[in-house]
């Protein structure tokens, strides 16, 4: 969950959001951590409690036309993330290497080297190789934000009051949609089966996972926002976008000497890779049981009948990983990755919408209990709060 949720997005979303608005929307990146636990919680105890997806639970309860759009959505935003990841890829290997290796090679090669590893790859190796690159990913960007930690009272004003400043709203929607994950979070679902968590009993221990995760999540998000801040917003420096990387690992050697540079350039590059690879290793999964549960021929065979999925999950990976390759060749990949934050955060409120429905109002077979006032209050208030941003934004084009 972490390698597909943790990485580039959350790096990419904090950054440009530190670098133009300083810490005045770390609210956004707390309040978008705390949502995506209550949302994925919501997701787990579904499926704990009636040993179906959600995908399997908006085919049963849904009308036809909501799977429907939902796989138009997919598509489309499997295509953005795919293209982003890839254009981190090209960002951090060309910063590593001083321009040696130029964006688009290191793009590319990226994108066939991840495709064949997750392509002929087992579980156990492919969380092999995982480990490492979150543990890297994590302890650096930390260290940094260590290094460079400044003004704590603007880091406590910029948790605990939320403002939008004027053109911050799609910030704010590129924070939430980044931060752990989007789409991604459906990946829980097909994580529980493999490790044989199916049983109403394992309730707490998710529960227990899932914090300890969406912890070490805002960590992660709150230490990026903070060195961006220090590093562009409070020295005055303009983010652009192909020096992006390269200009903040620059100025950190500035501030904290050459291992600055190295300890973040590494963590960069450990991020994209672990986001690409996770990300191509789950979804696929999402793109079978979403075509297993429109194919009314599928369904009738059990939607996890093992031949037709194995097939989808092949098709699925093989267009994520052709999909890419264009982006290879974008000549502004840090706005990219904005723009497909942005787009993630739209799943947000949907999903939120259909746990209200579904963790309220179908019965369940066993003795979980339906969401409690406080997830109600939550999941409502994500709704709000989409619709708060949108007409601020609105506001602010008018």
């Amino acid at each position: 969950m972490a390698v597909s949720g943790i990485g580039a997005s959350d790096m990419i979303a904090a950054t440009v959001g530190g670098a133009i608005h300083g810490t005045s929307l770390l609210w956004a990146l707390a309040l978008g951590t705390l949502f995506k636990f209550v949302l994925t919680e919501g997701l787990a105890r579904w499926q704990l409690a009636t040993d179906k997806t959600i995908l399997e639970g908006w085919s049963r309860h849904l009308p036809r036309w909501v799977l429907v759009i939902f796989f138009c959505y997919l598509v489309l935003w499997a295509v953005a993330v795919s293209g982003a990841l890839i254009s981190g890829c090209g960002l951090a290997v060309e910063n590593i290497t001083g321009g040696a290796v130029p964006f688009v090679w290191g793009a590319l090669a990226h994108a066939v080297v991840a495709f064949v590893f997750i392509y002929t790859a087992h579980a156990g190796r492919f969380s092999a190789v995982m480990k490492p690159l979150i543990a890297i990913m994590f302890l650096s960007v930390v260290v940094c934000a260590a290094l460079t930690f400044r003004e704590p009272s603007a880091v406590f004003r910029g948790l605990l009051i939320p403002m939008i400043p004027s053109g911050g709203g799609l910030y704010v929607l590129s924070l939430i949609g980044g931060i752990g994950g989007s789409v991604t979070l459906l990946s829980y679902s097909y994580l529980l089966r493999e490790d044989g968590h199916t049983h109403p009993a394992n309730l707490g221990r998710v529960r227990i996972d899932l914090m300890i995760a969406y912890l070490f999540t805002a960590i992660f998000g709150l230490s990026i926002m903070t060195i961006a801040s220090r590093v562009f917003h409070g020295a005055g420096i303009a983010i652009t976008d192909r020096e992006a990387v390269s200009r903040m690992a620059g100025q950190l050697a500035e501030i904290t000497g050459p291992v600055g540079f190295y300890v973040y350039s590494l963590g960069f590059w450990a991020a994209v890779v672990a986001s690409l690879m996770g990300v191509w290793q789950t979804v696929p999964h999402i793109f079978a049981d979403c075509w297993s549960s429109l194919d009314r021929r599928t369904q009738k065979q059990n939607g996890f009948a093992r031949a037709p999925r194995a097939r989808a999950y092949s098709a699925a990976l093989v267009f994520m990983a052709t999909a890419a390759v264009p982006f290879a060749f974008m000549q502004r990949p840090l706005m990219f990755v904005v723009a497909f934050t942005i787009l993630g955060s739209l799943f947000i409120p949907f999903l939120a919408a259909t746990l209200l429905y579904l963790n309220n109002q179908v019965s369940w077979p066993s003795t979980i209990s339906h969401n409690r006032p406080g997830a109600n209050s939550i999941l409502i208030f994500v709704l709000f709060l989409f619709l708060i941003v949108a007409a601020w934004e609105m506001a602010s084009l008018f």
